[in-house]
């Protein structure tokens, strides 16, 4: 039944100096809560567009927009925190796309100002700086509202001092609590393991203990990485697992399996994808006490499900399915074991996939899930886990988004992980000559063009602000070595060689400089 109402439109004024591009041709819609659901919303030259919001009154957009010298990055428009609401039926009703980015992010500034100030913190002169510009200039650009142009510009500059406003503020008020509080030695800085098998194994081990006192162990049933851990039903390999598992803990490294349950296209073999959902139940519980039981109460947790939130989802599982087995193996997982933590690992933060309707590469079936609203099922249900895990490679959002949307899962109660985190160190010569990664054409996207020093910064940021939270638990770095990296040259190690990044060298400092080294 369609719920369609007016047009509302958000006309884009391009006063970007570069050629673009400036708006991406995609978009989509959040409710009150930022969770993201589908809509009929439309991006292009001309405006974003929307008149149906599937009965959801109150919204917001995200849209991809260049902010030069910021980045080419998505941002908010939610009406300064009032949200947006569709004209009726018949009606349009069109809008300064620019002055609606710059009203929001001002208007938030202000928000996390005073919700940090009751805190205690105060904030420094540089950051008052940006955001008295910002304020200024949003100021003019209301005064000149009528004039859609010089409004636009207006805004622009505003957005662009605001944006660095809000990174500023986050940074300067997570260095403020980590003055204030003791060091916090039970800190996880963590990486997966599999660099032990891609790179001469010593030397895996001098660079990745010097670096982390934690790390993952990763259990597919089909993996590129190294041997196949279930590639026939009920084969279970652990042998490869095992001599890594071993040289860590030997080295004093606290170890996490993962994942007991990931139906993503590339590690499902055809005899789990084929499955019936009772058959899949009572496979969940055999693998799950077998798995488990294996290392005792050698493992500190196992990531029981993983992008499981109807994204990854070759078995092609209802929601409630979805929660059911999650439900399952935590409780199997418990009962084999109830020492050991039981964590579900989430990816795609923002869920943008939700507008797409998409299942990785399938097309989904099903109403989807946001993250969040994953987890709050998952609550509601009583599924008895204990760590809640967001994966945060580079969103292409700011540093501001990227902790506003982890704080979200302070209200579940579990301690946090940032389960998979990375960005690009940018392309090199190697990558260049092979095609894996070239110089990108397009506007950069945070900051300026990704290289060394600057995946470095938001290593060193994020590791920060993460810090600063009692919450948040651990931080994982993923992957140690390029290219066999997921995120494409963002390893901390240049090759199997062992020539370390930029990187490398920063989190290592600031591990010294936090009092962890």
């Amino acid at each position: 039944m369609s719920t369609q109402k007016g047009d509302l439109i958000f006309k884009p004024y391009f006063v970007q100096r570069g050629v673009g591009p400036n708006l991406l041709n995609w978009a989509y819609a959040c409710d009150e809560n930022w969770d993201a659901f589908y809509s009929n919303i439309t991006s292009n030259n001309d405006g974003v567009v929307i008149s149906d919001t599937a009965g959801v009154e109150k919204f917001s957009i995200e849209v991809r927009w260049n902010m030069e010298d910021f980045g080419y990055i998505f941002i908010s428009a939610d009406n300064g925190g009032e949200f947006y609401q569709l004209p009726a039926a018949g009606e349009k009703k069109e809008l300064n796309l620019n002055f609606e980015l710059a009203k929001s992010r001002v208007y938030r500034n202000r928000r996390r100002i005073e919700k940090h100030k009751s805190g205690g913190w105060i904030p420094s002169y540089e950051v008052m700086s940006f955001v008295h510009l910002s304020e200024e200039l949003f100021s003019d650009a209301e005064r000149f509202k009528s004039n859609n142009d010089k409004c636009a510009e207006l805004s622009q500059k505003c957005l662009l001092y605001a944006m660095h406003a809000s990174e500023k503020i986050e940074l300067e008020k997570a260095k403020y609590e980590i003055s204030k509080n003791k060091v916090r030695k039970d800190f996880f800085i963590g990486c997966d393991a599999r660099g032990f098998y891609q790179m001469d194994p010593e030397l895996f081990l001098d660079l990745f203990t010097k670096q982390f006192n934690y790390a993952t162990i990763t259990y597919y049933q089909i993996s590129g990485n190294y041997r196949d851990f279930e590639a026939i039903e009920g084969d279970l390999q652990f042998a490869t697992r095992d001599v890594v598992y071993n040289e860590l803990k030997k080295n004093n490294i606290t170890v996490e399996g993962r994942p007991l349950y990931w139906p993503y296209k590339t590690v499902t073999p055809d005899w789990m994808r084929n499955k019936t959902y009772d058959q899949l139940l009572k496979y969940i519980e055999k693998h799950t006490r077998e798995v488990v039981s294996h290392y005792g109460d050698g493992m500190y947790a196992w990531e029981i499900v993983n992008e499981s939130h109807d994204w990854a989802n070759e078995t092609q599982l209802t929601p409630e399915q979805i929660t059911n087995i999650t439900k399952l193996a935590c409780e199997v997982a418990k009962d084999t074991n109830p020492k050991v933590h039981r964590l579900i690992n989430n990816c795609c933060p923002y869920a943008e996939y939700v507008q797409l309707k998409k299942w990785g590469d399938l097309d989904a079936k099903y109403p989807q899930r946001t993250p969040i609203k994953f987890m709050q099922d998952l609550v509601d249900n009583d599924v008895d886990f204990t760590i809640s895990g967001q994966q945060m490679y580079f969103p292409y959002r700011d540093l501001s988004d990227i902790i506003i949307h982890v704080e979200r899962y302070e209200k579940f109660g579990r301690p946090v992980q940032l389960t998979e985190v990375g960005a690009s160190s940018g392309p090199n010569k190697a990558s260049i000559d092979n095609g894996s990664l070239e110089i990108s054409v397009e506007p950069y996207i945070w900051r300026r063009n990704w290289d060394q020093e600057l995946q470095a910064d938001w290593l060193e940021e994020l590791y920060t602000i993460a810090y600063s939270k009692p919450w948040i638990e651990a931080v994982n770095w993923y992957d140690f070595v390029d290219p066999h990296s997921w995120i494409k040259n963002g390893g901390l190690l240049e090759s199997p060689k062992g020539e370390k990044k930029a990187a490398y060298d920063r989190l290592l400092k600031l591990q010294q400089s936090l009092g962890l080294k």
